[in-house]
């Protein structure tokens, strides 16, 4: 039997880097993927156009907002609908503010921990029975869930929520074998750096090692070793290029 796999945000920046890692490895051991969008429908036939003939009959393009939790509950739907079990379930899917901390709204407070914190939770929780014996569990944390940045302070808070998420949801898999972790990217080359001044990178750069911003493939590989090593668990994995250097 072939991989069952699900991936929310897998139309743009990390998620899409993902979606092509596991096409391009898994290949014909592919069964079906679920790949989630929330709105741009045009990057999500941007992503099927890139996918080699011989597999877009494995893709599934599921769009549901999950910023709500009637998106979630759509997206479990067709998870239902699709697939008997899973066997990779990749939770991508985040939001960010640079809006300052003295203009917080209870609005955007609440969207950015929902979409966050709390719909991969209800997510995992409604895909547990399906997730087959030696399965995987995937969450998208970040650094700044460890390291405090300036700009973001809920954002912040949401990721420190989503890296300890890992090891508490370990023993809810136990019986099944199930791994969960949670891969905390640095500073990413992706549409969120649309805008960043040169000054901003040269500050960043000089506190990584490596003096420059990850690519997403960096994070996909990382995200990819994680799924295929059964003995990594409850683990928070850093890709962030050696951040914190001076």
């Amino acid at each position: 039997m072939g991989k069952k796999v699900v991936l929310t945000g897998g139309t743009s920046g990390i998620g899409k880097a993902i979606a092509h890692k596991i096409i391009d490895e898994l290949g014909a051991e592919l069964e079906k993927f679920i790949i989630n969008y929330g709105h741009n429908d045009e990057a999500a036939q941007q992503l099927l156009s890139e996918i080699p003939d011989q597999f877009k009959s494995k893709v599934v393009l599921l769009k549901a907002d999950l910023s709500s939790y009637a998106g979630a509950e759509a997206l479990l739907e067709g998870v239902n609908r699709e697939l008997s079990s899973i066997n990779w379930f990749i939770s991508n899917t985040g939001i960010g503010t640079y809006e300052k901390f003295e203009n917080y709204s209870y609005e955007l407070w609440d969207k950015i921990i929902r979409t966050n914190v709390s719909v991969p939770a209800f997510l995992i929780q409604g895909v547990k029975e399906k997730m087959a014996e030696d399965g995987r569990i995937v969450l998208m944390g970040s650094l700044a869930g460890e390291i405090p940045y300036s700009s973001s302070l809920v954002y912040g808070v949401s990721k420190a929520a989503v890296n300890f998420m890992s090891s508490a949801l370990m023993k809810e898999f136990e019986d099944k074998r199930v791994s969960v972790n949670t891969i905390a990217p640095g500073f990413i080359e992706t549409p969120w750096q649309e805008g960043r001044s040169q000054e901003s990178y040269q500050r960043i750069n000089n506190k990584i090692a490596l003096h420059r911003f990850g690519f997403p493939e960096e994070v996909a590989a990382a995200c990819y070793h994680i799924l295929n090593n059964p003995y990594i668990n409850g683990s928070v994995i850093k890709v962030d290029g050696g951040y914190g250097y001076f």
